[in-house]
């Protein structure tokens, strides 16, 4: 059997590249540094622990796996689409996405310390034509948290999200709409944890600060992400540029579940919803930001899985484009707040340590 599938150009792909690193290489540099602070905190957080509970690090590695579990995932997908004289029409195209899911949990006596962090970068290739991106994410949280009573305790949040590189409005590959740390999102929460099992916690905290940071100063200016635009005088000549930092404070609630449905599959969803009441518009006081993540894992065998992803997302800060068919063209008439819907679905390889 013979697939008449086009390699894909390669001075479109080396043209991709240098656009990537010419663009974004000293934020993916600091994307690095963060990532790597991050795991360098995560993986020598035990002795740090060990002394906050007036206790020494046991000798004996046994010992040691008594407080301490972990968990790391590595996976890697992809998909090939394959046309020729196919009457009804359609578009070669490869595509693959790596991923990394870490988890680790500390817990000796009235203390636990949670660490984790999820990666993944993803491209796809149509024929001869152009590259895109179809996945990017940069997220890892740390929280400390003390016994109050039976399945609650006090609890101290910290999450960080944005992405590796820049990401363009396709197939435009030269309007950036995002890029690592544009945005950038930093939240600091304190408040009560409810854990009754493994497979299910919820976190509530009425003093949640949450930080949104676009250091892109062309998306700054447009106000992108909530942040304060840029203003321009009649002439249309700007008079201060675009604010980089928007500072909310609220409440957060988080609430994860997890479940193996059968042996083969399992399930595991977390939705986290804020609402920001010190803001300065009051009619936005009850607006609520919810993002919703859903995995369905399919495993085939040890090391082959199938992967259904869902993850919806509303963000009243995130304007979003809308348009109409006017004439038979697409006209922009606007922009606002929607819901935002992601799915993808996946077969690959699967790495557990």
């Amino acid at each position: 059997m013979i697939f008449n599938f086009p390699i894909l150009n390669q001075s479109k792909m080396r043209s991709f590249w240098l656009k990537q690193q010419t663009a974004s290489k000293k934020q993916f540099q600091k994307a690095l540094i963060v990532f790597l602070a991050f795991v360098l905190l995560q993986f020598t957080s035990y002795p740090l622990l060990a002394i906050a509970t007036n206790d020494t690090v046991p000798v004996q590695a046994a010992d040691t796996l008594r407080y301490w579990k972990d968990n790391l995932k590595l996976n890697l997908h992809f998909s090939q689409n394959t046309y020729s004289n196919w009457s009804v029409g359609g578009e070669n195209a490869i595509s693959g996405k790596a991923g990394i899911d870490y988890k680790g949990r500390y817990h000796k006596k009235r203390i636990s310390f949670e660490s984790g962090s999820k990666l993944a970068f993803g491209l796809v290739g149509y024929g001869l034509k152009h590259i895109e991106k179809t996945d990017d994410r940069l997220e890892t949280s740390l929280s400390l948290s003390h016994k109050a009573i039976r399945d609650w305790t006090y609890t101290t949040l910290i999450s960080f999200k944005s992405q590796f590189s820049a990401s363009y409005k396709y197939p435009n590959d030269s309007t950036v709409v995002s890029d690592f740390l544009a945005p950038g999102y930093v939240s600091a929460s304190l408040g009560m944890n409810f854990r009754p099992s493994d497979d299910f916690e919820v976190f509530i905290s009425p003093a949640s600060g949450k930080f949104t940071i676009v250091t892109n100063q062309e998306l700054a200016n447009k106000g992108a992400f909530g942040v304060e635009k840029a203003t321009y005088d009649s002439a249309g000549v700007m008079v201060t540029e675009g604010e980089n930092v928007l500072c909310e404070f609220g409440v957060n609630v988080l609430t994860k579940y997890s479940t193996d449905i059968t042996d083969q599959v399992d399930l595991s969803t977390a939705i986290n919803l804020y609402n920001n009441y010190l803001d300065s518009d009051k009619s936005n006081r009850w607006n609520i930001d919810v993002e919703w993540e859903t995995n369905i894992n399919f495993s085939i065998n040890k090391y082959l899985q199938t992967v259904l992803f869902l993850h919806l997302k509303y963000d009243h800060n995130t304007k979003i484009p809308q348009y109409e068919i006017i004439d038979g063209s697409k006209v922009l008439i606007g922009e606002g707040p929607r819901l935002q819907f992601k799915e993808s679905l996946g077969f690959g390889l699967l790495y557990k340590i």
